[in-house]
């Protein structure tokens, strides 16, 4: 037997490999004041909340989050008219969460959940202390480029462990920058700007459009300036603005119809001020990254045997392995009454839709995917000799779910919703427009599954065992006789076969020593070679 007629065949595969999960809670204990000229809390009655993740840093070992739980509180006031008021807030949290393994430069995804609220309200009315209990889930996955075995032949006898994997693969990766400038103006009802005192934001993808050799990504920056402002009084606002931005990432051999994953991150900011006080200019530089991804199913060599001689290098995988995979329609209908400042609608002329989930519950055979729809409608006016086209924005909403029948809680999910089609219709005297969209959600549920793979297969050295068969047999320090004995080993003495070569076996006794003994003393498990 030869180990020369050995064929290996490798196959170089690009996985999402997530590193590892972590979980936190955060416990947030903060008063919050209501805002004049609201009236003083009796009670609470209800209210909304939602987590804003603003800034995520990835050291050794940890990832740190920091975020914004912003929260509408519906309240009973303590007056005797208009009972029922709302007021916000926003109260900033920061934790961490540790997973071992993680570097700075792996992607961190993290997901916040609001798990319970409660409200204390001060005797005065006009203070609540807010306690409030989030549930922080951190995935941490990096793109793993491998040369993976997918078969060994070529040698009688030898016994070959597969697996099938079916995981995410990455076709192409590509990342493009880019300067984002906006001239942003000041509220009416907010004081003139003097200086910039900090500012925080947030940056999301909304939607891709595919081209050959090129993805077009479309998001929003959610910026919040917090100023010292020309007043007498409150001398400190805070101003919120939302800037779209649309770039295009550069990735070579994707094609339309192919899946798309894209990423933005905000790399610097700098915010000028108008000399009037009445408008600021936002520079953002950003930094957009596009995965091509698709499904394979991948055949990996996961254990070689009945063969000595063969050395195996392995890896331990991380592999998100998809389990469902499907896609649903659903209809979203919603009624837009037409603000009061602008003119009542004729006819539709152009539209623009922009899908965002906003939050996905993995249940038992199902994905729950809810989420908004933004939509911009340009329209011809009913009555206005001034001006024959006005433009409306507004959301509507979502619930809708994909069946799969791998899915249970627990599982991860990845989500993509695209607007198939829109219609409009416009009653007659410019009643409100009813809204009917069409949506295509598609839904992926994931298990993190630890592989063993072989990476690398080599042309070892014989190592096998054996016992000694009789009395005081010499180990010598060559194959010979001729060569200087080394030690001696009684019947029974279990060792390890290192080379064979003619009659002579290279061992390892169990003092740790090697050397050379007469195959004819020893009974071992060797396969001859030729």
């Amino acid at each position: 037997m030869s180990l020369d007629t050995l064929e290996v065949k490798t196959e170089e595969i690009r996985l999402e490999e997530t590193i590892g999960v972590g979980t936190s809670q955060i416990v947030i204990s903060e008063p919050v004041t209501v805002p004049e000229p609201k009236p003083p809390v009796a009670s609470v009655i209800d209210f909304a909340g939602r987590p804003e993740i603003t800034e995520v840093t990835v050291l050794p070992g940890k990832v740190i989050v920091d975020g914004i739980l912003e929260l509408a509180i519906i309240y009973e006031a303590a007056v005797p008219y208009q009972t029922v008021h709302v007021f916000h807030v926003e109260i900033p949290f920061s934790t961490f969460v540790e997973i071992p393994g993680v570097q700075p430069g792996m992607v961190a995804i993290p997901t916040v959940v609001i798990e319970h609220a409660s409200f204390e309200v001060r005797p005065d009315g006009m203070v609540i202390v807010v306690r409030a209990v989030v549930m922080l889930t951190v995935r941490v996955s990096r793109t793993a480029i491998l040369d993976v075995v997918t078969d060994v032949s070529g040698i009688p006898g030898l016994q070959v462990t597969k697996e099938m994997i079916k995981a995410e693969t990455v076709l192409g990766e590509s990342s493009a920058q880019a300067v984002v400038r906006e001239h942003l103006f000041i509220p009416e009802i907010k004081p003139d700007v003097v200086s910039i005192i900090d500012q925080v934001a947030t940056i999301q993808v909304n939607s891709t459009t595919i081209l050959p050799n090129k993805v077009i990504v479309n998001g929003t920056i959610s910026l919040r300036t917090i100023y010292e402002a020309r007043s007498p009084y409150q001398t400190v606002h805070v101003v919120h603005h939302t800037i779209p931005f649309e770039r295009f990432v550069e990735v070579p051999g994707v094609q339309p119809g192919m899946t798309v994953v894209a990423d933005a991150q905000i790399e610097f900011i700098s915010i000028d001020v108008a000399q009037n006080g009445r408008a600021i200019t936002a520079r953002i530089i950003i930094e957009v990254t596009v995965k091509v991804i698709r499904v394979q199913k991948i055949q990996v060599v996961t254990n070689i045997t009945g063969v000595p001689g063969l050395e195996l290098e392995k890896e331990l995988v991380r592999v998100q392995e998809v389990l469902g995979d499907s896609k649903s329609q659903g209809i979203v209908r919603e009624i837009v009454d037409i603000p009061e400042e602008k003119p009542l609608a004729r006819e539709i002329l152009d539209f623009s839709s922009t899908p965002e989930v906003k939050r996905v519950i993995v249940a038992p055979g199902k994905v729950i995917v809810d989420g908004t729809i933004a939509q911009r409608i340009i329209y011809e006016p009913l009555m206005d000799p001034t001006q024959t086209v006005h433009t409306l924005h507004f959301t509507v909403p979502f619930s809708e779910f994909v069946v799969l029948p791998e899915a249970k809680p627990g599982m991860t999910a990845r989500v993509s919703v695209d607007v198939e089609h829109a219609s409009f219709e416009v009653p007659p005297a410019g009643e409100p427009i009813m809204v009917t969209k069409i949506i295509v959600l598609h839904a992926r549920v994931f298990r993190t599954r630890h592989v063993h793979v072989v990476v690398k297969v080599k042309k070892g050295k014989a190592k096998c065992s054996g016992t000694v068969t009789g009395h005081l047999v010499n180990v010598r320090q060559g194959p010979g006789l001729t060569f200087a004995v080394i030690a001696q080993v009684n019947a029974g003495t279990q060792v390890s076969v290192i080379e064979i070569q003619r009659d002579w076996l290279k061992v390892q006794i169990p003092s740790g020593q090697t050397g050379w003994m007469s195959s004819q003393y020893v009974r071992h498990d060797c396969m001859p070679r030729g």
